[in-house]
C-alpha cells in the first residue's frame, strides 16, 4: 500500500487538472486579483454588481417587481451607498418567491439544485448555475489549498458531516477510489465513534495527508482522541476549520497536537467560500471576486462593530442572491494584512443571529461570549440553552471533572456578564446531540 501513495497523489492531481480545466483561468485570475489594491478590488466588485443588477431586472421576475416597487432602475445605483437602500433578501422571502427568483433566460437543464442542511431550522432549497460553480471551485482551490500553503490535489483528510457529501460508511474499495480520484480521505463527522476514529487514523497513517479539513468540533474531537492516546499525524502542513464558530483555546490545542497552523474558513452552500484566513491570522480575507459583503449593525453587549452579514453573490445568474441576510454575525475590520492581499477583512465571525440571547431588560448577548468564558474550565462538551428571558440552562457532558464546586465557579463567572435575576441552571447528560448535518451547537435558543 505505501508504494501506491505517490501514484495515487499523482493521479488525483491529474484528474483534478482535467476536471478543473474550466476553472484554471479563473484560478489564475484569483491568484492575481487577491493582491490588487483595495480600491481596485472594490471597483471590480461594483462592475460585477452593476451587471448582475441589470441582468436581474431584465430576466428575474422577483427583482423586476422589487425595483418597480421601490421606484428605481439598476442605473440608479451609482455607488455602493446607493445599494444599501435595496431591500434585503431573507430565507422566508426565498421560500415564498422561489419560482419568481429563477431567471427566465436559463433553461431548466442548466439549473443546478442545492440546499442548506437546515441546522437552525428548515432546509433552504435553491438553484445555481455552472458559472457560479466554476467561480466557487476556483475560490475553494485558492482557499482550501493555496492559502494553506499547498497545491491543489495534495492528499487531504476530510471530516465532514453533510450526508449528501460524505457517506456514513465506506468500503475499502470505495475509500481507495475516492483517494485515487480526489486525493481525499473522508470521514463523516456525524457519529465519531472510537472505532471510526481508529479507522480514520489508520488510513491517514498509510496515505499521509498534507491537509486536514473539516467541521471545527469534529477536528477538535479527533485531536482530543489523538492527544489522549499519544497518537500523531506527521507531515500535516495545515488544518482548515470550517462550518462552526472557532474558539481560541481549542484552536491552540489543535495546532499544538497536530504541529500545523490552522486556517479559519467561513462560507455556506448558498454562497460557497465567503472568507478565509491566511497564515497571519489577522482576520478572514473576503472572497471579494465572488461576493460583496455588508454589515448591518447589531448592538451586542461587549462587542464593537458587530453586524448581521448581508451578502450578494456576484456570479449566480440562474437564481441571484442579492443582499441576502445569511443569518450570521461578523465583525468588520478596517485593517490590512501583512500578507499583502488587498481583500477586505472580516475580523471574526461570532455566530448565528439565532445564537443571540435576548433578556428581559433588553440586554442582548452573542453566543460567542458564553463560549469564550468557558475556556478556563475543564469541560470538553457543553451547551448553553436559553429557556426564557430570565433562565439559561447549561448542559454538561458527564465527567470526573464535573462537581458542585466547578458549577459554582462557572455560575460566579457568568454572573458578572448576565443581567441581574437571570438564573443559570445546570444539567449533566451522557451526550449532547449534534444537528442533522453533524454540526455541534454550543449555544441554543429555545424561545423567541
Amino acid at each position: 500500500m505505501p508504494v501506491l501513495r505517490g501514484q495515487e497523489m499523482f493521479t488525483a492531481k491529474i484528474l483534478m487538472r482535467i476536471r478543473q480545466r474550466n476553472v484554471a483561468q479563473l484560478l489564475n485570475f484569483l491568484n492575481k486579483s487577491q493582491y490588487w489594491k483595495y480600491e481596485q478590488i472594490r471597483e471590480y466588485q461594483f462592475k460585477k454588481l452593476k451587471s448582475l443588477l441589470k441582468y436581474s431586472y431584465q430576466n428575474v421576475p422577483y427583482y423586476k417587481k422589487l425595483f418597480d416597487e421601490i421606484g428605481a432602475k439598476p442605473q440608479d445605483i451609482r455607488k455602493f451607498k446607493d445599494f444599501e437602500a435595496f431591500p434585503i433578501l431573507t430565507k422566508e422571502k426565498i421560500n415564498k418567491n422561489i419560482q419568481d427568483m429563477i431567471s427566465s433566460a436559463v433553461s431548466n437543464e442548466d439549473l443546478i439544485p442545492n440546499s442548506t442542511g437546515g441546522s437552525t431550522g428548515e432546509p433552504l432549497h435553491f438553484y445555481q448555475d455552472i458559472q457560479y460553480n466554476n467561480w466557487a471551485d476556483a475560490a475553494r482551490i485558492r482557499g482550501w489549498y493555496h492559502m494553506a500553503g499547498c497545491k491543489a490535489g495534495v492528499n487531504c483528510a476530510v471530516l465532514w458531516g453533510a450526508m449528501k457529501d460524505i457517506k456514513q460508511n465506506y468500503s475499502f474499495w470505495e475509500r481507495l477510489k475516492i483517494f485515487i480520484e480526489q486525493g481525499e480521505i473522508p470521514l463523516n463527522a456525524f457519529n465519531l465513534s472510537e472505532e471510526k476514529k481508529y479507522e480514520f487514523l489508520k488510513w491517514c497513517k498509510i496515505l499521509r495527508p498534507k491537509l486536514l479539513r473539516g467541521y471545527f468540533t469534529a477536528i477538535k474531537d479527533f485531536v482530543i482522541f489523538l492527544d489522549k492516546n499519544n497518537f500523531n499525524l506527521k507531515g500535516l502542513k495545515g488544518v482548515v476549520l470550517c462550518a462552526e464558530t472557532v474558539d481560541e483555546k481549542s484552536r491552540h490545542h489543535i495546532e499544538k497536537v497536530l504541529k500545523a497552523p490552522s486556517y479559519n474558513m467561513y462560507g455556506g452552500r448558498e454562497l460557497s467560500i465567503v472568507a478565509m484566513e491566511c497564515l497571519h491570522q489577522k482576520g478572514l480575507h473576503e472572497v471579494s471576486e465572488n461576493n460583496y459583503v455588508e454589515f448591518k449593525k447589531n448592538q451586542l453587549k461587549g462587542i464593537e462593530n458587530a453586524g448581521n452579514l448581508i451578502i450578494t453573490n456576484l456570479n449566480n445568474y440562474a437564481m441571484p442572491f442579492i443582499r441576502y441576510e445569511i443569518g450570521d454575525i461578523g465583525v468588520e475590520s478596517k485593517e490590512s494584512c501583512e500578507c499583502g492581499r488587498g481583500l477586505p477583512l472580516i475580523k471574526k465571525i461570532i455566530g448565528r443571529t439565532t445564537e443571540v440571547f435576548d433578556f428581559y431588560d433588553g440586554t442582548r448577548i452573542a453566543g460567542e461570549m458564553f463560549i469564550h468564558l468557558m475556556k478556563d474550565f475543564p469541560v470538553q462538551e457543553y451547551q448553553f440553552i436559553q429557556v426564557d428571558n430570565k433562565t439559561i440552562l447549561l448542559r454538561l457532558k458527564r465527567s470526573n471533572n464535573i462537581d458542585e464546586y466547578l458549577k459554582e465557579k462557572i455560575r460566579l463567572t457568568y454572573k458578572d456578564y448576565l443581567p441581574e435575576n437571570v438564573q443559570l441552571n445546570f444539567e449533566e447528560v451522557d451526550s449532547i446531540e449534534k444537528t442533522a448535518t453533524g454540526k455541534f451547537r454550543f449555544v441554543l435558543k429555545q424561545h423567541e
